[in-house]
């Protein structure tokens, strides 16, 4: 008996523990909920593509890019901005923002949870945010309600929108390299193109560089190099460069303007007979074409569709006519970036032309070349990223002004081989970024910072040609005037490579966020004082987020802000189970997806 007390005595004293244990972990969670730690969950997209609402994971079938495409929005998207919906609703058509494919068919594809967000809560008890920083706060209309924006505007300082740059008491605001880094939007990328001959990639690349191994490399051109100088300096470039050059080309759709000379004597008589032939039949591409007779030029609205194209060429007799649309055709697929979101597919909105781009390239060797070199255009200047491997020097030189402006050593790293190439050696290599955004030039090796940001003598002149001055009253001529010099502007980013056989394992170009006037309420049209104790916050997906601009009370009082999230956790894609013939639609962990947020 003295036996079976004791075991009934021990198993009463594990299951105390049992209990106490349990106890005491929910008073920890508890404690850690109401006191530091508290989880949320973003449902709409204002934040996107960086932190993500509900929204379908789209994989393109032309070029393999896998992008978001928001289903949620909030209330700054009417119904009627609804596009790209079925009659009942459900979602019918994507466009990839990387190739450019469109009507891809989403209808099938399951949806995704937003990201859960982990929050440091009462941070802002003992600091004041900063700028920049992602924040948690009450809505000032609906204070149970919880947003997640980003602070762009502090207590006492006067804030205004201009040309999709945030202005600071007159001046813009400079976003640090982290910031800058986290913030920034993809336009293209080198590792997801297509195997179509009606599609091209958006850089061209001189004879030298060719494709192996499922990169771009160029081939070792040490032996062209015999007429150079024996040690190649930053005062004397070689001639033997080969260039990548960044051409934004779309491959349908958009609303800049494209135009190409044509006589009146080759334009007249085609011309008219094209308008006659279509004036009786509802055809709309019409609209989009048009001839000049002034200016002496074809001119075309967005991408000549190749139906178009043919028809004009079938129907023409004029050899001067059909080299004029075999021209423009060509021309009207290179466009200005624009502040376009894969995410926003569903949206009917504005695009905006931006200026702000940053290039990103992973480059790897078996033997170092003599210079790894960028061209980059800011604020009409333009400056040279100049990397000499050997030497491990890298250089921020003005061409404007024959100067080398910024010089520090760097370190190689380890480059990986190409994914799914098992037979490859790691290379040496190196990480570069190079950005003009914000009127200023910053220049990164290996994710690190290399010297302070270069600003331009031009940065702050308000008389130079910007994106938003492309105003939709405006002549046609004169927004293809605009238009021809930004995509000009844009051909300046280049990629060179000198003195050795080197392959491009990633090429990326990003643009920056670009801050659309919104319902045009708050610092828009004007500075717009921030009182004390508050703070203007905005969406990183300007074009569908509902924040300072558009609020009737525009900013957020210091004692509604919940807390800083600072980290993207838990987060769940879905996917497909089979058992025998049946398929379960289970969800799986996204491990990408798990990251830190500034």
């Amino acid at each position: 008996m003295e036996t079976s007390d004791s075991n009934s005595s021990h198993n009463l004293t594990w299951l105390r523990s049992v209990a106490d244990m349990v106890t005491c972990f929910i008073m920890a969670v508890m404690l850690l909920r109401g006191f530091v730690l508290e989880g949320y969950l973003i449902s709409t997209g204002s934040m996107a593509p960086h932190l993500r609402g509900f929204h379908k994971r789209i994989v393109c079938p032309s070029c393999g890019h896998i992008f978001a495409f928001g289903i949620s929005f909030d209330e700054s998207v009417s119904v009627s901005d609804m596009t790209a919906t079925r009659s009942d609703g459900s979602e019918k058509t994507a466009v990839c923002p990387n190739c450019g494919q469109a009507n891809i068919d989403v209808s099938a594809v399951p949806n995704s949870h937003g990201d859960q967000l982990l929050v440091q809560k009462h941070v802002y008890d003992f600091r004041r945010p900063k700028r920049w920083e992602t924040i948690v706060f009450r809505n000032p209309a609906a204070p149970e309600e919880a947003y997640v924006k980003r602070v762009t505007g502090l207590p006492g300082e006067s804030l205004q929108v201009i040309d999709g740059d945030i202005y600071i008491n007159g001046t813009i605001a400079r976003k640090p390299w982290p910031v800058l880094q986290e913030m920034r939007i993809p336009v293209c990328e080198l590792n997801h193109l297509v195997d179509s001959e009606d599609w091209q990639m958006p850089w061209e690349a001189d004879v030298g560089w060719d494709v192996a191994g499922g990169r771009l490399q160029t081939m070792d051109l040490s032996d062209d190099l015999s007429s150079a100088p024996a040690t190649v300096s930053s005062d004397d470039p070689p001639e033997t460069m080969q260039w990548i050059t960044f051409r934004y080309w779309l491959w349908s759709g958009g609303d800049h303007f494209s135009e190409t000379p044509l006589s009146p004597q080759s334009a007249g008589g085609e011309w008219e007979h094209a308008i006659r032939r279509f004036s009786s039949v509802p055809v709309s591409w019409i609209s989009r074409l048009d001839y000049d007779r002034d200016r002496e030029v074809l001119r075309c609205e967005g991408v000549m569709p190749q139906g178009i194209q043919q028809d004009l060429l079938n129907h023409a007799d004029n050899a001067e006519f059909r080299n004029a649309i075999f021209r423009l055709a060509a021309r009207s697929h290179l466009a200005p970036v624009t502040d376009q979101y894969g995410y926003n597919a569903l949206i009917s909105a504005r695009h905006y032309r931006v200026r702000d781009l940053s290039l990103h390239a992973v480059l790897g060797w078996h033997e170092a070349p003599a210079m790894i070199q960028v061209d980059v255009p800011c604020e009409g200047e333009l400056f040279q990223v100049r990397l000499m491997p050997e030497k491990q020097l890298i250089e921020l030189y003005s061409v404007d002004h024959d100067l080398v402006l910024e010089s520090t050593t760097f370190e190689t790293r380890t480059v990986p081989p190409a994914p799914g190439d098992t037979h490859a050696e790691n290379l040496a290599g190196v990480e570069l970024d190079a950005s003009a955004i914000d009127g200023q030039v910053v220049v990164a090796v290996n994710g690190n910072a290399c010297f302070e940001p270069f600003i331009p003598r031009q940065s702050n002149d308000s008389g130079r040609i910007l994106p938003s001055n492309l105003d939709e009253r405006l002549a046609p001529s004169i927004r293809a005037s605009q238009d021809a010099l930004l995509v000009e502007q844009q051909q300046q980013w280049r990629l060179g490579v000198t003195g050795a056989g080197v392959q491009v394992v990633d090429l990326q170009m990003y643009r920056d966020v670009y801050y659309t006037p919104g319902r045009e309420r708050n610092g828009i049209r004007e500075p717009y004082p921030i009182p004390r104790d508050c703070y203007f916050v905005q969406g990183d997906n300007s074009p569908v987020s509902s924040d300072s601009r558009s609020w009737g009370d525009p900013c957020v009082p210091h004692r509604l802000l919940v807390g800083k999230p600072f980290v993207v956790h838990l987060p769940s894609r879905p996917a497909i189970l089979q058992l025998g013939s049946r398929d379960i639609l289970i969800r799986i962990p996204d491990w990408k997806r798990i990251r830190y947020i500034h």
